[in-house]
């Protein structure tokens, strides 16, 4: 049967789902012959199946690796140099979470390639110093889990992607990691040498990290994704 005769016939068959048939020009591919539920692709004459996706493939850290303070209970991890090549290579199928504090992104920058941004940990208010750390007193964000789980939501990506968790230097990363896995999400790994890095010899952030390994970054961070989850 040519063709056109079919298409004729499928249209005047009754029921026929019409949003199934595409009517398509002299010289195009037939798209009427391909099964759109199968996603199949056409190349002429020929009716082809879709190439199947490439593995995502994680040059994963072994936990002997991993200083013991930036070691999480999934014992997932990944150098930011691997991070930034896997959000490169698997967009759409890898989230890259900061969990820095908004003063934090606010003052050291932020990667181009930030999908989710949502502080574990914040500022006491009022500013308070802590001679421990030699730094600002922090305090756990209690809505961490919860926005994070409405902000994936909120995104346009599979079920359970793979989450890439960023913070200064691999230490909150770990804590943040074991709590969204406790509360069920798969396959969380913390970048374990963050934005800025370990401090090196010299007293600076100069070792590793997402800045100093070749990650594209920007000193002024995207306000809409900073300050989304206080909404």
């Amino acid at each position: 049967m040519h063709p056109r005769t079919a298409l004729v016939s499928m249209l005047l068959i009754p029921g026929l789902a019409l949003a199934q048939i595409q009517v398509v020009g002299e010289g195009a591919c037939p798209k009427y012959a391909v099964d759109i539920e199968s996603f199949a692709t056409c190349d002429g004459d020929r009716v082809t199946a879709a190439a199947a996706p490439t593995p995502l493939e994680i040059a994963a850290l072994p936990s002997q690796q991993v200083a013991a303070h930036k070691r999480s209970d999934s014992g997932l991890y990944v150098s930011a140099a691997e991070a930034y090549r896997v959000r490169q290579a698997f967009p759409g199928r890898v989230v890259l979470l900061d969990i820095r504090s908004r003063i934090e992104v606010a003052y050291a920058g932020q990667p181009d390639s930030v999908d989710v941004h949502v502080p574990y940990l914040e500022p006491a208010l009022p500013l308070q110093w802590n001679p421990a750390s030699n730094s600002l007193k922090m305090q756990r964000n209690p809505a961490f889990v919860a926005q994070v789980r409405s902000a994936m939501a909120r995104l346009d990506e599979p079920a359970d992607p793979v989450i890439l968790l960023l913070c200064r230097s691999g230490q909150s990363s770990a804590i943040a990691a074991d709590a969204l896995t406790a509360a069920g999400l798969p396959r969380v790994y913390t970048i374990v040498d963050g934005f800025e890095g370990d401090i090196g010899e010299s007293g600076r952030r100069d070792v590793n990290g997402w800045k100093n390994a070749g990650g594209e970054w920007q000193a002024r961070p995207t306000a809409r994704q900073v300050f989304a989850s206080m909404h």
